[in-house]
């Protein structure tokens, strides 16, 4: 099986997850702005930044705008791009890294919440977040309107079985990929040697 074919598989699985645990009627919610703090992230110059290092450096994208030999973030952050076209793009960073001028992280998160449910909530809202965004040349999210983003607030006990339910399903997805690279890997190696 391809990898895209994988990736589709077990991303239309997620959404489909995403739906059911977290549309509920009557449900409560807390803003942003209350679960963590919203931080901007440091611009730093183009100049310095180079094809490969020791840290990558997000921005406004969905990939890294390139590496330095220092981190402004911990690992295991959730970012969120702040401008460009990808502003409102959601991604939980399991390594330190350097958090850019067009970049928001979430900081300091009150111990009620599950950190990594919570990341799992804003990836479900992700185009939600995105609809947040204002001008058209170069398209931003403001700090305010996340700020007072709502956040489902359910027990401290479903959203730890929220997030390790995700968890499994992510490590699952990694799994498959490295899975299908090697294949993929075989593949060219014995088509390569097919006529030797």
């Amino acid at each position: 099986m391809k990898i895209k074919s994988i990736d589709k598989e077990l991303e239309s699985l997620i959404k489909g997850i995403y739906e059911r645990l977290f549309n509920i009627d009557g449900a409560a919610y807390i803003q942003l702005g209350n679960v963590a703090k919203i931080h901007k992230g440091q611009q730093i110059n183009g100049e310095e930044l180079s094809e490969t290092g020791s840290y990558y450096v997000m921005n406004g994208g969905i990939v890294p705008s390139g590496y330095l030999e220092d981190f402004n973030t911990p690992a295991n952050t959730i970012s969120i791009s702040e401008g460009g076209n990808s502003c409102g793009y959601v991604q939980y960073n399991g390594v330190p890294f350097w958090s850019g001028g067009h970049c928001y992280t979430l900081i300091d998160p009150i111990t009620s919440f599950n950190y990594k449910y919570l990341f799992h909530y804003l990836k479900f809202k992700e185009q939600s977040i995105m609809a947040l965004r204002i001008g058209s040349g170069l398209p931003n999210i403001q700090k305010k309107d996340l700020d007072s983003f709502p956040i489902l607030n359910i027990s401290k006990e479903e959203q730890d079985t929220i997030a390790c339910v995700f968890d499994e399903i992510l490590e699952k997805i990694i799994c498959e990929r490295q899975i299908a690279l090697k294949y993929e890997e075989q593949k060219r190696y014995l088509l390569s040697n097919l006529f030797i």
